[in-house]
């Protein structure tokens, strides 16, 4: 099973690592300065070296701030029962993966179904 090699939220940090079953490593960071963000980086030899993005949303991307706290929240409703910040529900979501390809798709498909959703409610309108 994937598993958490390091866990940080508090004031200053927010971060966590995860090694999945494939023995691949992720960072999963999210900042709140200058731009807000979540950003999850492929980390190689050991989980000491950032590789390559394989996932990332911001403000930017988003639209703006509004928009990006908006489209957070309907992509990691969080779960009256589970946790409530973004980063226990992406820890939650990566450790369900059992490699970097799989996370990858599976955080996609997240991103995509609110995008249809979006897509479907201005329709409407």
């Amino acid at each position: 099973m994937s598993s958490v090699k390091t866990y940080a939220n508090d004031d200053r940090h927010c971060y966590c690592q995860i090694k999945f079953d494939s023995g691949e490593r992720v960072l999963v960071s999210i900042a709140s300065i200058p731009t807000p963000s979540i950003k999850i980086t492929r980390l190689g030899l050991g989980g000491l070296i950032p590789r390559q993005t394989i996932w990332e949303f911001n403000a930017i991307m988003a639209g703006g701030h509004d928009s990006y706290v908006k489209k957070l929240v309907k992509m990691f409703r969080p779960d009256p029962k589970g946790p409530a910040h973004p980063l226990d529900m992406l820890r939650d979501i990566l450790l369900s993966c059992s490699s970097i390809d799989d996370a990858r798709k599976t955080l996609s498909d997240i991103e995509f179904r609110i995008i249809k959703k979006n897509q479907k409610q201005h329709k409407q309108k």
